[in-house]
């Protein structure tokens, strides 16, 4: 039985450990992966922002450009048009790293088939008239103070751009990296609840192949434990039964030595044979030895 319950331990020990392992590989795999996911969604936002932001700095520029043209002052046409180039230069920087990637800014680069299709496939072409709304700005930058006017033609088509076609394909690009954000989250909590599910499952493995068998080993033990200590105590009563049936001798006896009658505590002289039935079990029967049968036949 010591034998039989060492190996049941030493089985459910293995089991016990085994769990233990997956769960801790379940655990850091899950912690990995979560973290892959979190960064990337950490860089869809990121590049979420700076989409929006794209499209915000496409309106800057046509304000910049239009109050440079409606100044009269010198020095605050002088600052629109900084401006202007500032901002121009921004957006043609944001724009390669929306594309390319920017550590620093959490940009992670390679866009989707999706992304890639609006900014170089028709009918979007977005990379191409990025390029050529940043040179209409550029230009309007160099142009001469004396033609900063409304009708210049650079002008003209910021504006035109700006209210129309770049505007609505920046917003075509800010719904689609929106969707691909929304679908990044979907992941990231079908991940959670598949790594839920893991969990669950190796602990109810835990609970079916290591804890079942254990509760019902120890109710084995203590049922047989139960069963040894009702029949030691059993045992114990019998034994204490016995021994309070048992009439034992002992001390020094005074017997006659002649008539064998033995003296009790009350000095009373009392045959050998109800002396020894009084004080013991014993049961007497009367019948001659062989040196007393032939004695008596002789007489």
């Amino acid at each position: 039985m010591k034998k039989w319950d060492d190996a049941f331990i030493k089985s459910m020990t293995r089991r016990y450990l085994f769990a233990l392992s997956v769960l801790a590989l379940i655990a850091v795999i899950a912690d990995y992966i979560l973290q892959e996911k979190i960064n990337a969604e950490r860089g869809n936002g990121a590049v979420l922002n700076i989409a929006g932001r794209l499209r915000m700095l496409s309106q800057r520029i046509a304000l910049y450009s239009l109050r440079s043209a409606n100044s009269f002052s010198p020095s605050e046409r002088t600052a629109c048009r900084q401006e202007l180039l500032d901002t121009a230069n921004l957006m043609q920087a944001l724009c390669g790293d929306l594309i390319n990637g920017n550590t620093e800014l959490h940009l992670p680069g390679h866009p989707s088939a999706e992304v890639r299709a609006i900014y170089f496939a028709p009918p979007h072409l977005l990379q191409e008239q990025v390029q050529k709304f940043l040179a209409e700005a550029r230009a309007y930058y160099q142009t001469p103070e004396a033609d900063l006017k409304l009708e210049n033609p650079h002008l003209q088509n910021i504006l035109a751009s700006a209210s129309s076609d770049i505007l609505h394909h920046f917003d075509d690009l800010v719904k689609q990296y929106q969707r691909e954000c929304e679908a990044g989250i979907a992941r990231l909590q079908k991940l959670e609840r598949t790594v839920m599910l893991i969990t669950v499952f190796v602990l109810f493995m835990m609970a079916l192949l290591i804890f079942r068998p254990m509760i019902k080993r120890l109710r084995i033990y203590f049922f047989e434990r139960n069963r040894a200590e009702d029949e030691r105590e059993k045992l114990v009563a019998e034994l204490q039964e016995a021994l309070l049936n048992v009439k034992t001798l002992r001390g020094l006896l005074p017997i006659c030595a002649a008539c064998k009658k033995i003296r009790d505590d009350f000095g009373d002289w009392t045959k050998l044979e109800d002396y020894l039935g009084k004080h013991s079990e014993a049961d007497f029967t009367h019948g001659f030895c062989p040196e007393c049968k032939q004695k008596f036949e002789d007489e």
